[in-house]
């Protein structure tokens, strides 16, 4: 099946000729409708005059010479309402008319007439009633006259104002059409990894809404672009010491599994982050948000981390309050895991490790080593790291932000002095 594909100056040349079509049809139709009711008007008033002059010839019993003198007097027979006028009585054989002439009546009754009478066709009406038979007749040619009059009237106006609409139509046509031809241009010129703003300087509306849409959509594609980019970058850097290290250690001949099995795991490890990482680029977590009992969550998680703590000889103390707020369980407790996670990993030092649980937020403070006020500062990106032999914190920090993001909340850390205190604040 072919598909017809149409621009708008053709879509508006068809319009313009259909609005001329349509006029042109529109005007046939009038004129025959005002035609015929305006030969209905014409001979229904000769009927109603005839009938009258009848009924005054009746009821004056008028000679034929009055009626001759009246006739001449009365009816007009020189303009555009040229009338004749022929009365008859048959008894008598007298018949009397405005024109001269001596036709004789071909046959009696009432009914429409035609004929032809001095170069002229006249279309009339025939009135028998009394003894007498009255025909009045009109020129056909006045009454085209007036009929075209009539027409003329109407056709005027009527192709005036699709003249006026075809005009307006062609403006709106290059109001429209230059904008989208100047949009489809620079769309073409665009290379694929081209996603800037596009210049909008049209005061269309609806010009203007597609090019804020399509502006909308290449942002998010950028964004999605840039978080696949950096995905990429995380699974380079998180991936590349553990692969390392086992590579070396399969190349030596004599292999130290034990460390084969633990960077085997940390790959695991920095793999399920990953996966956490691109889940939640996915924008379907608003649609599972529901109230979370908070307290009753991090009471769990430290449940579940309370012997990790005490095999590395760490007090955890807890202070919660109850509360509620409107998100998804697990992402929290993902949260909330990583950070106590980082904890263990990267505070030898610490004996302590304090979390305190208020409406307003949640902190978590250690009295370790801490950071330096450089990493302090770009603690938020995720090639940063603690060490050069742990595991990289970068990527669960990420992971923490961008699951703050979600709920609407702010991530960060400051130095405790000694330690570092995270805090998790609720808008």
């Amino acid at each position: 099946m072919t598909t017809v594909r149409l621009s708008i100056k053709s879509i508006a040349w068809v319009l313009g000729i259909s609005m001329i079509v349509s006029s042109l049809m529109g005007v046939f139709v009038t004129y025959l409708a005002a035609d015929e009711e305006f030969n209905e008007v014409l001979e229904d008033d000769l009927k109603q005059n005839a009938e009258l002059l009848n009924a005054m010839i009746v009821a004056t019993q008028a000679t034929p010479q009055e009626l001759q003198a009246f006739l001449e007097e009365h009816i007009r027979k020189d303009d555009e309402d040229t009338i004749w006028v022929t009365v008859y009585h048959p008894e008598s054989g007298w018949q009397v008319s405005n024109f001269d002439h001596q036709r004789p009546l071909e046959e009696r009754g009432s009914d429409s007439l035609e004929g032809e009478f001095k170069g002229y066709g006249w279309h009339g009406y025939q009135y028998d009633e009394d003894g007498l038979v009255v025909q009045m007749f009109r020129r056909d040619d006045l009454t085209n006259d007036i009929i075209g009059d009539i027409a003329e009237e109407i056709t005027a106006p009527t192709l005036l104002g699709s003249a006026i609409s075809l005009l307006l139509l062609v403006l709106l046509v290059r109001l429209i059409a230059k904008p989208l031809t100047a949009l489809s241009k620079e769309l073409q010129q665009r290379r694929g990894d081209d996603l800037s703003p596009l210049a909008s300087t049209s005061h269309n509306r609806e010009i203007q809404t597609l090019t804020d849409n399509l502006n909308r959509l290449m942002a998010e594609v950028d964004q999605v672009l840039t978080r696949e980019r950096q995905f990429a970058n995380d699974v380079a850097h998180e991936l590349r010491t553990p692969l390392t290290t086992i590579k070396l250690e399969l190349s030596c001949p004599d292999p130290d599994i034990q460390a084969i099995t633990s960077e085997t795991e940390r790959v695991n490890r920095i793999v399920e982050q990953l996966l956490t990482l691109a889940r939640l680029d996915q924008h379907h977590w608003l649609q599972r948000f529901d109230k979370v009992l908070l307290e009753a969550r991090l009471n769990s998680i430290a449940d579940k981390f309370q012997r990790r703590f005490d095999a590395q000889n760490i007090q955890l103390s807890i202070q919660t309050e109850a509360v509620n707020v409107k998100g998804d369980g697990t992402l929290l407790q993902v949260l909330i895991e990583n950070l106590l996670n980082n904890i263990l990993r990267h505070s030898e030092t610490a004996d302590r490790v304090n979390i305190e649980l208020t409406p307003q937020q949640l902190v978590i403070e250690d009295n370790g080593v801490g950071v330096s006020p450089e990493l302090l500062n770009n603690l938020h990106r995720s090639t940063n790291r603690l060490d050069s032999k742990g595991e990289g914190l970068g990527l669960g920090v990420t992971i923490c932000q961008r699951i703050a993001a979600i709920h609407g909340a702010t991530l960060r850390f400051e130095a405790a002095q000694p330690g570092l205190r995270v805090i998790l604040s609720f808008s």
